[in-house]
């Protein structure tokens, strides 16, 4: 699944978004070194590649961008669950969601009111 990442590649990307900013292999080789998690370079350059590849990041050079902003990325990770998992029901994922617990009223009618608005903004 391709909005599914690992942990470095998960922190790579959290990273790009905190920054907002074009970063290079090398800068994040030195975070990853400076905050506990040491690592080799090319074990950077090969999850950096990856996620090229992936779609998930731009190159410019030696440098990286995120494709998606955080809430797109949100959306697109979401839908790819609830296409692959939940057989493109989105009553199916709030039912596994859910489980046993129960709504409370509140959360009723506040799905109940968003329901309607996402309706109405799709004939």
């Amino acid at each position: 699944m391709k909005f599914f990442l690992s942990k470095t590649e998960q922190a790579i990307l959290n990273l790009l978004w905190k920054n907002q900013r074009w970063m290079s292999g090398v800068e994040f080789w030195k975070y990853f070194n400076a905050n506990g998690k040491p690592c080799k370079r090319q074990t950077i350059n090969t999850y950096l590649t990856r996620m090229t590849d992936k779609g998930i990041l731009v190159k410019n050079e030696r440098k990286y961008m995120y494709t998606y902003k955080k809430e797109e990325w949100d959306q697109k990770k979401a839908n790819e669950i609830i296409t692959t998992m939940f057989d493109n029901s989105l009553k199916n994922f709030i039912v596994a969601i859910t489980g046993s617990r129960k709504l409370s009223k509140k959360e009723a009618e506040e799905l109940k009111e968003y329901l309607s608005q996402i309706e109405e903004n799709n004939p």
